[in-house]
């Protein structure tokens, strides 16, 4: 065991905030389980906490959610005048509710008025919270899509986006200050009486529809065939009843519609991977659905199935950002464009998409990884007169108008399944929709590759990939020579510095290396541009990832 993972084992044994009976649980733990849980601390990191829940400094626990709330509270009260007060959501996994209240009697101790939801609700609806009350700030209890053992953290700021800077560095400063005793509580009884806590709830949801429902098309069909999962998350809140008031039928997922932290028909509830609807599937089946929809636990991210031709298809993130982007301008070329009108993606999101927004005279933002970089310079443009009326990044994040501030399911599924109507009443699928557009623009194709480095010697490895990528470029993958390199860390055009680099290999494939936010992984992004068809263009990625795999050594 490591000299400095012993000493913070033994702080968490000495400190009197530490109840007697998790110290009685920490005296039991194994000297593998004290290196994992004590090898570093849980980092208050430039959006919130995520980790696996348990006792100890790397872990998700009502010690480190406290301290990470007395540093909102501390921040707050230093820098905002007047009345001040935080929404506060929670999703369905374990915990996610006790750490919810906990956060709420911390603010509450610091005078700090607590718009509390009144049940579990999507991450989307705390941000559309955070604008609809005028809070300062937010906080939304979740882990998104991670495994059920694991829980975070996520604070907003007042315009209803996750925390930037300055925000993040000065909370980040706070936090690094306290002590475990520092944190004050007062308790939810007394909270409630004296006003501190409010409880939310039905109001949020109804002005959260009245906003969707003001950018929907009206183009709905009680034909098109609806199969809906939640994948046992916060997803059964909004999605049925915005389909509903739209107008169409929606087949829930039964087993899955029951909301449950353990997710016990899933391992992994990302609706990024197919495993994620073999539930919803079997459904489809059934009762010959046309598409299939699914929301993460948190639901801030959707997944689309669509049948073509006898089977059930996947439209990758990649892709559904580019068919939801052409519908629009499909309907604003009928209905007229608004003024000024601008999208956003992230480096790391299909180069089609800039390409066709910029054909039809709409201006491309490009910002970092996260909801976060992306709704913060929404508000900025927006500030400017721009219209954003949509954002996506390439893992299953859209965002559609201006009253969520952050990826969104409900919205862009109700938009899905509208498209889906449209281009059914043409007798054509989305993957019909799909290969119309590269027939226009030329055959793109994307994919990933997301090698997991667990614990201590995990975060040493996706390092030392990174460093080597730096020190020996790739000169040669796939059959191209390396052409260009952008290294974010140095800070790039209006992006800010960030562990990520890009690398051009001619002009036909583009490669970016970043370690996730998130998770224990290092991600590789590969995009293949204007190849001849679909076939050509997989065989094309899957040669630059097993050439990459074997150059850096990966894990497959």
């Amino acid at each position: 065991m490591e000299k400095e993972t012993l000493k913070r084992y033994e702080a968490w044994l000495n400190d009197p905030a530490i109840s007697d009976k998790d110290k009685e649980e920490l005296k039991k733990m194994k000297p593998d389980e004290i290196q994992d849980a004590f090898f570093m601390d849980l980092e208050f990191g430039t959006a919130g906490l995520r980790g696996i829940m348990g006792l100890g400094a790397n872990r998700m626990n009502f010690y480190t959610v406290g301290k990470a709330t007395q540093a909102l509270a501390n921040y707050i009260n230093k820098t905002v005048e007047g009345e001040k007060s935080v929404a506060v959501s929670y999703d369905t996994r374990k915990f996610s509710k006790e750490f919810a209240v906990e956060s709420a009697q911390i603010l509450a101790a610091n005078g700090i008025k607590v718009y509390l939801f009144d049940d579990f609700r999507p991450t989307p609806l705390l941000s559309f919270a955070v604008r609809f009350l005028k809070a300062t700030a937010g906080i939304m209890i979740t882990a998104s899509h991670n495994p059920p053992e694991y829980n975070g953290y996520k604070v907003y700021w007042s315009n209803g986006a996750q925390i930037i800077p300055p925000h993040d560095k000065g909370i980040i400063e706070e936090y690094e200050k306290l002590s475990f005793a520092d944190v004050k509580r007062m308790s939810f009884d007394e909270a409630k009486d004296k006003g501190f806590v409010v409880m939310v709830g039905k109001e949020v949801d109804s002005a959260y529809f009245e906003k969707a429902l003001s950018y929907s098309f009206g183009i709905s069909s009680k034909g098109l065939k609806i199969v809906y999962t939640p994948l046992h998350g916060t997803g059964i809140k909004i999605v049925p009843p915005l389909l509903k008031k739209v107008g169409f039928d929606v087949y829930i997922q039964k087993e899955q519609q029951i909301p449950d932290g353990s997710f016990p028909t899933v391992s992994y509830p990302n609706p990024e991977f197919d495993e994620a609807f073999e539930f919803a599937l079997k459904d489809a089946r059934n009762i010959d659905a046309d598409i299939v929809v699914a929301s993460d636990p948190d639901a801030d991210r959707m997944g689309v199935l669509v049948k073509h031709k006898g089977d059930y298809v996947r439209i990758d993130g990649n892709q559904m950002g580019i068919l939801l982007l052409d519908f629009f301008l499909k309907m604003y070329l009928q209905k007229g464009m608004p003024k000024n009108p601008a999208v956003i993606e992230s480096i790391v999101s299909s180069k089609l998409f800039a390409k066709i927004a910029k054909e039809h005279g709409v201006e491309v933002y490009e910002v970092l990884t996260g909801f976060k970089w992306i709704c913060n310079e929404a508000d900025r443009l927006r500030s400017e007169g721009k219209t954003v009326f949509f954002s996506y990044e390439e893992s299953y994040g859209y965002n559609i108008g201006d009253f969520v501030y952050d990826k969104d399911s409900g919205t862009p599924i109700m938009m899905t399944c509208e498209m889906a109507a449209f281009y059914k009443e043409k007798g054509m699928t989305l993957v019909d929709a799909l290969e119309e557009i590269y027939k226009k623009y030329g055959y793109y194709l994307e994919d990933q590759l997301s090698p997991v480095y667990e614990g201590e010697a995990g975060l040493k490895k996706i390092k030392g990939i990174m460093e080597r990528l730096r020190e020996r470029p790739i000169e040669n993958l796939a059959g191209y020579r390396l052409t260009r390199v952008v290294d974010y860390l140095k800070g790039y055009d209006r992006i800010p510095p960030s562990d990520a680099l890009k690398m051009e290999f001619g002009d036909k494939l583009i490669v970016y290396a970043r370690p996730s936010g998130t998770e224990p992984k290092i991600k590789f992004y590969f995009m293949a541009m204007e190849m001849g068809n679909l076939d050509e263009a997989k065989d094309f990625l899957k040669a630059a990832k097993e050439e990459l795999v074997e150059v850096l050594g990966l894990k497959e």
